[in-house]
């Protein structure tokens, strides 16, 4: 492995435990927005941000709601996660065992180049970061997230666009992304990019494989096996 690899790193579950985190925050978000009790039931696992909440919109009678409607929509769940942050540690979330670790042994290898991919907006996926002790790496300005689009492939052209326009000669076959859904590993696939999974999340090991991850670990407790399956997914 001679040329940079770009390590996309997803978050929810895969780096850090939300610990539903999400949910209670969009609920009443949602609530304020529509003016009355929401009807939820939207799938959140694997989606990004703009899918869920255009998903919730519709669920609540807004019928192929538009950009603007969505985007209101996310800023008010921004901001109610960013004044309520410390519920996510106090119901019990924060990093996964393994995973500040296995960030900085990926940084040890200067080829490797760690970014974000996450359904997660802006703004929510820095204030986890932040909560859960991530600083600096993944660097938050190499990678996508989910406040412009709905499939996630979208997400990894552009993270892969980002590190190109910041001078790193990465192609998608070059990029590698680290996520514990079905969703993770379409995404990487459907852009031309790799997959190594994890099954941290609610999604098992077989399953993980059936959908065409390159390798699947059971968690980011062993750096290791971690570097090797990435290193070799990006050959």
């Amino acid at each position: 492995m001679s040329r940079p690899v770009l390590v996309l790193w997803d978050l929810d579950l895969t780096l850090l435990d939300p610990a539903g985190f999400g949910t209670r925050m969009i609920t009443p978000a949602l609530a304020g927005f529509l003016g009355r009790d929401p009807v939820m039931g939207a799938s959140f696992a694997g989606r990004t941000d703009r899918a869920i909440l255009t998903d919730l919109l519709e669920r609540n009678g807004m019928e192929r709601p538009d950009d603007e409607v969505v985007t209101r929509l996310m800023d008010a769940v921004a901001e109610r996660c960013e004044a309520f942050g410390r519920d996510l540690l106090d119901a019990g979330g924060g990093a996964l065992p393994g995973a500040h670790d296995a960030v900085a042994a990926l940084a040890s290898d200067e080829r490797l180049h760690q970014g974000i991919v996450t359904g997660n907006m802006r703004r929510t996926a820095l204030l986890k970061l932040g909560l859960c002790g991530f600083d600096g790496l993944p660097d938050p300005a190499l990678g996508a997230f989910g406040d412009h689009h709905v499939d996630r492939a979208h997400l990894v052209r552009d993270a892969v666009v980002t590190a190109r326009a910041r001078g790193l000669d990465v192609s998608a076959s070059h990029a590698v992304v680290v996520g514990d859904h079905v969703h993770d590993v379409r995404g990487a696939l459907d852009a031309g990019a790799r997959c190594v999974a994890v099954a941290t999340g609610r999604v098992s090991a077989g399953r993980l494989h059936a959908a065409g991850a390159h390798a699947v670990l059971p968690d980011l407790t062993d750096s290791d096996a971690l570097l090797a399956a990435i290193r070799t997914a990006a050959h």
